[in-house]
Order: structure tokens, then sequence, then C-alpha cells
């Protein structure tokens, strides 16, 4: 969908986007039998088109939505808000490391699920609840539903996913997915024994398996806490 010349033969599309803004405009229904195409609509067409790709531009972090693929779960308002601020989340963070002239190439499957997170390998988790309980929240299996099976799932899925970078455009941690893999084992041989972390107590519903880190061993356990400091350690190690 773009800018339609009005000196051009008008295609099949262009035809359905004027009669769909033909239809906005005018605020109330209108027929298509009733619909002119005037060289003044596709002006005004093309403004819009303008005024929204600079707005666009200007608030992808909140104007850009998330694609809500058709799954059988229950889609709750919570579930709507988690999802919204969890998209916003990543394209921010996708913005920031763009600053840096690295494009995370997010990307997914014929199925319409992501692959791994991105092509670079960057596992992107929201926690809105950081700034809250001072602690964050690491999955490593999930189930759609109560009535299915366990499988694995973030830092135990098997992926393209090296780093991981989880919390708030206020305050995240970027960790290897390896060291977190590495505290998930310790944590079962020792689940009362390793300092700042524990598991989360199974709900019988629930759908989502994961322990708690504190904010101290986050601190500790990560490489950088911010998208600068991250890029500068990356090509320290890749010279």
């Amino acid at each position: 969908m773009g800018k339609i010349d009005p000196r051009a033969q008008l295609t099949a599309e262009d035809y359905l986007y004027l009669y769909w803004f033909a239809q906005m405009s005018a605020g109330h229904g209108l027929n298509y039998e009733d619909f002119q195409p005037t060289e003044s609509l596709i002006c005004s067409y093309n403004d819009c088109i303008d005024d929204w790709n600079a707005r666009f531009e200007q608030n992808r972090v909140y104007l850009e939505k998330p694609v809500d693929w058709d799954i059988a779960r229950k889609k709750t308002d919570y579930f709507k808000r988690m999802l919204q601020a969890g998209h916003e989340f990543e394209v921010w963070v996708c913005q920031e490391f763009a600053k840096y002239g690295i494009d995370l190439g997010i990307f997914m499957d014929e199925t319409g699920q992501y692959s791994g997170e991105n092509e670079f390998g960057l596992e992107i988790k929201h926690d809105m609840r950081l700034a809250e309980t001072g602690n964050i929240y690491i999955e490593y299996q999930e189930r759609l539903r109560a009535d299915l099976p366990w499988t694995e799932s973030g830092i135990l899925k098997n992926d393209n996913t090296r780093y991981w970078i989880i919390g708030s455009t206020q305050e995240y941690y970027i960790f290897r997915k390896e060291d977190l893999r590495s505290l998930y084992y310790k944590l079962l041989d020792n689940p009362k024994g390793i300092r700042g972390c524990w598991f989360v107590e199974e709900k019988k519903n629930g759908t989502s398996k994961g322990f708690i880190m504190s904010r101290a061993r986050a601190q500790e356990l990560c490489i950088a806490v911010s998208v600068e400091g991250f890029v500068k350690n990356l090509n320290v190690h890749n010279r």
C-alpha cells in the first residue's frame, strides 16, 4: 500500500484503498456504486499516507502493533496489555541497536512464529515487574493451556539465541544465554543454595515455569546494562 499516481491508470488495489479512504473521510456508509474517485480525493489520500508515515517513524514504539496469532488461548485484557508492552520493548530494543549500525533482523518461520528471536541471536524479554520487585523472571518451560504438556522455552529452547536482554526501557540486563543455562542447572542441583536465585512455585494451571533472579545477582552475571556497553564489549571480542 503506497501513494497513488492520479495520472496513471488505477489498479484494483488503488480503487479499494480509495474507496476505504472515501468511506473513512465521509464518516458514514458509502456504497461503491456512489463512490467517485477524483484527483482531489487521490491527493488527500496521498497526503494522509505521508502524514501517517511521518508520525509512524517518529513514534514507532507506540504505533507499531504486535500480531496476535490465532492460537487457542484465553485472550484476556491482561494478555493483550502484556502483548503490546512486550512488543513496544522489542521495537525499542531494535531501535537502540540500530543506533550502532546493528540490524537485529527479526524473522519468523513458515508458521508465523519466531524461529529464534532474530538473526542476530538476541532474545528480547520484557519484565515490567523489575522496577516493582527488584527481580527478573527467567523462563525455561511453557505451555499454551493447563491441559497441554510442558515444552522447553526461554533459556532451554533450542534455537539460534546467544544473548538475552530482559527488563524495561528504564532498566535492563544483557546476558549470555549459556550463562543463564549454567545458572539454571546449578539451581537444579542446589535449589536453595544459589544466592539471589530461586525457583517460582509451580501453579496448578500455570502456563510458564521459571526462576527468579535478584537485581544484585543480575548485575553480577550480566555482560552489560546498556546496549552501548554491550556493543563495545562485542567489538572488543571481535577484534
